[in-house]
């Protein structure tokens, strides 16, 4: 099956006919084209199972991160702060210029701090359970108080 998306030039493809029939070869050009696709990829997102254990999780990781985030930027030190960029850095998460910036362009630890978390968050689930993760061990006692010790225990797992 081959499908061209540039707009003018035309391409042969399979096409399903909307009656459920045997499949024809069908010309497509420009909009067309684009409709069809666009078409096919809302029936498979409608076909999809729901979100999986581990997307899930990650979407949780990603909720803690907004939750807490108050309370983070409040009580972080520097020096965590230093090791969570170097833990991020090092699992590259941020590049070299991303963790300079935090540290050279914010003025105050505050500033630092929120700087962090946002720019993980933006970062996606992957990032955000690297920081968590980080976070817990280099200071289990914040992640105590903002309660991720034991809010992210049993995530991902399967309800009876």
């Amino acid at each position: 099956m081959e499908l061209c998306l540039c707009p003018g030039l035309q391409s042969t493809m399979d096409e399903e006919r909307e009656d459920g029939g045997p499949t024809s070869k069908t010309t497509l050009s420009g909009e067309h084209g684009r409709r069809s696709k666009a078409k096919r990829r809302r029936q498979e997102r409608a076909d999809s199972p729901g979100p999986s254990c581990v997307s899930m999780k990650s979407e949780h990781y990603m909720g803690e991160l907004q939750r807490i985030r108050s309370e983070f930027v409040k009580g972080v030190s520097d020096p965590v702060i230093k090791c969570l960029l170097d833990d991020l850095w090092q699992q590259k998460v941020f590049s070299t210029e991303e963790k300079d910036s935090v540290i050279e362009d914010q003025k105050s630890k505050v500033d630092r701090a929120r700087c962090l978390i946002d720019m993980v968050m933006g970062k996606g689930e992957r990032a955000s359970q690297a920081m968590i993760d980080s976070m817990k061990k280099r200071d289990e006692h914040l992640c105590s108080t903002l309660g991720l010790m034991s809010s992210l225990a049993g995530v991902g797992e399967l309800l009876p």
